[in-house]
């Protein structure tokens, strides 16, 4: 669809913390405030983004312990991750049928809540909720971990996603 003004038509949807590590649990931020690298290559392809809602913060607010997904892993906390998931597919949803290519949602390597999964790491309990909604609404969508610790490998990845499409 050719939009009659500047907007792009493509979005990246991020985990919370990409563009705020304020939200992270306390001790485990990697920067002073966004994932600079990730952001970076958005603003230069011209990317827009959507930021989801942080589900672990939302729940169990800033001074949350650090918890394994196994410990996340309950009715409630399903049910919370499930509200946030309807709440951005019906974003993604919207997008799509007016011409908005969702290219990727970035999720968090190592999260007991969003990361996306890889041969390495299961995906977290808010990714599968995601997951679900999008598949029950047949939307397709690339789901990527970025690993917030050392970003080389996953930046790279964005771009070339970028470059293709």
């Amino acid at each position: 669809m050719k939009f009659q003004d500047e907007r792009c038509g493509k979005i990246v949807v991020v985990a919370h913390c990409i563009l705020n590590q304020n939200s992270r649990v306390l001790g485990l931020a990697y920067y002073p405030a966004v994932i600079g690298e990730v952001v970076d290559v958005l603003r230069r392809y011209n990317i827009g983004f959507l930021q989801m809602p942080c589900p672990e913060l939302t729940y169990a607010g800033i001074k949350r312990p650090s918890k394994t997904k196994e410990e996340y892993n309950t009715p409630n906390y399903r049910k919370h991750c499930r509200k946030i998931a309807v709440s951005t597919a019906n974003q993604l949803e919207e997008f799509a049928k007016n011409g908005v290519k969702v290219i990727a949602v970035l999720g968090i390597e190592n999260s007991p809540s969003c990361d996306a999964g890889s041969f390495v790491n299961e995906t977290g309990v808010f990714m599968e909720e995601l997951t679900l909604e999008l598949e029950e609404r047949g939307l397709e969508i690339l789901m990527h971990a970025i690993n917030a610790s050392e970003t080389i490998i996953d930046v790279k990845w964005l771009e070339n996603i970028l470059k293709a499409g």
